[in-house]
């Protein structure tokens, strides 16, 4: 068993999808690799057997509820502290997503703020790359409905999600906590 030294990267029409694979095994961060590319090709797969690394044990928590996140559906950043434990520590379950090493695998695109999009990868940057991709994936999963695809030519703002998606406070694809 031996450790790589870099980030693998998968490529998305909106950007890579970075694994952090100097924080785990380099064949589960291939096998990871692999299959998220499958499913960025549009093949269902299951990231059922890929366990993430070893962390601190709020993150390790964090990460097991984000996980039990369905696909179309997303969680705010209080919901997943209260999953994990700890119903004050909503900036840690943050930090949490921030330094997820497994992306689409450990669903952290999912986790929103109560009044926005919230960040993605350690940004917060509307025009960002990272929230780009952070909305390609939620476009993907059909969650934001009504909002254009976001392109070279397109971009939109964290702040504007809101009043673009159809979706209501009582919707099923909006998570329950957040006050519209």
């Amino acid at each position: 068993m031996y450790k790589l030294l870099m980030k693998l990267k998968v490529p998305t029409p909106a950007g890579d999808i970075v694994i952090d694979a100097l924080r785990m095994d380099a064949v589960v961060a291939r096998r990871a690799a692999k299959l998220i590319a499958q499913n960025i090709a549009g093949k269902r797969v299951s990231f059922v057997g890929i366990t993430t690394p070893k962390a601190s044990p709020f993150f390790a928590r964090c990460w097991r509820a984000c996980r039990t996140i369905p696909v179309g559906e997303t969680r705010t950043y209080r919901w997943l502290a209260n999953a994990a434990g700890s119903p004050l520590a909503v900036r840690a379950a943050g930090q949490a997503m921030r330094r997820n090493p497994l992306p689409m695998i450990v669903p952290c695109h999912r986790v929103i703020a109560a009044n926005g999009l919230g960040g993605f990868s350690g940004s917060s940057n509307p025009r960002g790359k990272e929230m780009k991709l952070k909305v390609w994936l939620l476009q993907r999963e059909g969650w934001i409905q009504g909002v254009q695809p976001v392109g070279k030519t397109k971009r939109i703002a964290a702040a504007n999600v809101a009043k673009n998606c159809n979706a209501t406070s009582k919707s099923r694809r909006i998570s329950a906590d957040i006050k519209m």
